[in-house]
């Protein structure tokens, strides 16, 4: 029994001791795959999240301030022609 006791002592403090090392494996090798995930992403120059929101948010503003330039372009468009067209008919009376 005493045997048998110090045995399964022995397996349980083999166990705890695997348990602390494997999870310091771990850390080890997410702390590595970190760092070459981030190396490579500096290789690919890649934007960061905050600089895209920036950018993007700018990209959007300039593209609702063209789309109002562009709808002024044609109702001023629109209004010379209907103009020329009238200016026209006023000569063939």
């Amino acid at each position: 029994m005493v045997n048998r006791n110090k045995i399964l002592s022995d397996l349980s403090k083999f166990a705890v001791d695997a348990m602390s090392t494997f999870s310091g494996v771990k850390e080890e090798i997410e702390t590595i795959v970190s760092l070459r995930v981030n190396k490579v992403i500096k290789k690919m120059n890649l934007v960061k999240k905050d600089e895209f929101d920036v950018l993007k948010k700018q990209v959007d503003k300039l593209m609702a301030s063209n789309g109002k330039v562009m709808k002024s372009r044609k109702k001023a468009k629109k209004s010379a022609i209907v103009g020329k067209s009238n200016k026209k008919k006023a000569k063939k009376r």
